[in-house]
């Protein structure tokens, strides 16, 4: 297939109208209608129904995007290889990162890169790792900072560290020091959590089924016992604890035994080449958390 028509192809389908996407491309809406006839008529299969509202994506379209976006990936990635041999480390690294970890050691990790590697631009936005995976598939991300082990099976992972999932609370004079908390304990009590798209409440969900299942989910995702400043209000919630250790005010009990455990780690795209700089992103980031 012609890289260039499968081009055409992904900007109608990110667009859902002939005319916008040849705008963006930068040509005519009839060359455009001819290389994606020509497309079909190659793969003998109808790619776009084309209707009122705009060019709809058919099953077989679907099927193909997700391959050309890999594909456009790849290409991309040939380049930049290509590039790195005639001149150097430069470019954009684009990371993703869960939003408990970036502001735990994520500062540390951009100061050292930054040291190590001047030439290249770091992109960084923070994310569920769900997100963060679905984006270094699409190819919008180079590099994740997310969980070992990773949902989809294309992705390779690095485990940097572990951490315990911990009651959290804010501190108080009157309350005893607690050691640990059981999952009995812990469905008794009501409970402010993240949402069902955040890592941290499926490990929590599977670690109690099917009879300890806890309670209060928020809707807005974030769990109201800690707020989006980080100042505890309201019901108490389940964290990691290494993203808190810094936190003098919070009161953290780990829940179990057994003790409920997530990984932290780097994840990538596995078919996908990893750039020197993205070779280096890795490497301070392993040895700037297992240093911390």
């Amino acid at each position: 297939m012609d890289p260039r028509r499968l081009g055409y192809f992904l900007a109608i389908a990110a667009h859902g109208r002939m005319a916008k996407a040849a705008e963006v491309l930068g040509v005519s809406q009839p060359t455009l209608s001819q290389q994606i006839r020509a497309l079909e008529q190659e793969l003998h299969t109808v790619l776009f129904d084309r209707t009122p509202n705009g060019m709809q994506l058919t099953a077989t379209g679907v099927a193909l995007r997700e391959h050309a976006q890999r594909l456009m990936v790849q290409t991309e990635a040939a380049r930049t290889a290509i590039a790195e041999l005639e001149g150097g480390m430069s470019g954009t690294l684009r990371v993703g990162v869960i939003h408990t970890y970036s502001t735990a050691f994520l500062p540390t990790i951009i100061s050292r890169f930054s040291e190590q590697c001047p030439n290249v631009r770091l992109s960084v936005e923070a994310n569920n790792a769900r997100s963060i995976e679905q984006r270094i598939l699409s190819g919008h991300l180079d590099l994740g900072i997310a969980f070992d082990p990773p949902q989809h099976p294309e992705l390779g992972a690095d485990r940097l560290f572990e951490e315990r999932l911990v009651l959290v609370l804010a501190k108080s004079q009157n309350r005893p020091p607690q050691q640990s908390i059981s999952l009995v304990a812990l469905a008794r009590r009501p409970l402010a959590l993240l949402t069902t798209a955040f890592a941290t409440r499926r490990i929590l969900d599977d670690s109690a089924r099917p009879r300890y299942k806890a309670r209060c989910p928020c809707r807005d995702g974030f769990g109201r016992g800690v707020d989006r400043t980080g100042k505890i209000r309201g019901l108490p919630t389940v964290l990691a604890d290494r993203s808190l250790n810094a936190r003098k005010d919070l009161a953290m009990i780990p829940i179990g035994p057994p003790w409920i455990r997530r990984s932290g780690a780097l994840v990538w795209d596995a078919h996908r080449y990893q750039t020197a700089a993205a070779r280096a992103f890795m490497a301070i980031a392993r040895s700037t958390t297992r240093s911390l």
